[in-house]
């Protein structure tokens, strides 16, 4: 389950319809479009969250973050962490994910495409990375 949850939480987008089918889109597609809408994004960040809150009490600690080495746990602490607590909570999570969403957006229609995801992913931390899918 691990296995498959890591390859999942690798994580996220796609682009125009003739590319629905390529194996090398995200599973967030989940309707297979070739592009990632809101909902999409949403739904696989909080997989992503679910996955890392080890202890299922709906806040991702330091040490839950540190379980996984694709994430800079202070980087994703600095990014979320809106009541500056050094936890993240899921709401934090959600409205943090939502921003992103909407910066990787850059034509601002409503969905993130192919080439937005490759050019506004950052390898570098995140568990917005997760989403490879």
């Amino acid at each position: 389950m691990n296995k498959i949850l890591t390859a999942f939480v690798i994580l996220l987008f796609a682009a125009s319809t003739s590319l629905a089918a390529d194996p090398k889109l995200p599973r967030a597609d989940k309707n297979r479009d070739g592009k990632i809408s809101l909902q999409e994004y949403l739904d696989a960040s909080d997989a992503a969250f679910d996955f890392l809150d080890k202890n299922r009490d709906g806040v991702v600690t330091k040490e839950e973050m540190q379980s996984n080495e694709k994430i800079d746990a202070d980087r994703w602490i600095r990014e979320a962490d809106a009541n500056h607590d050094g936890k993240i909570h899921k709401s934090e999570h959600r409205q943090a994910a939502r921003k992103r969403f909407f910066s990787l957006d850059k034509d601002k229609s409503g969905y993130i495409d192919r080439n937005e995801w490759n050019s506004g992913r950052s390898d570098l931390y995140s568990p917005f990375n997760l989403f490879t899918f």
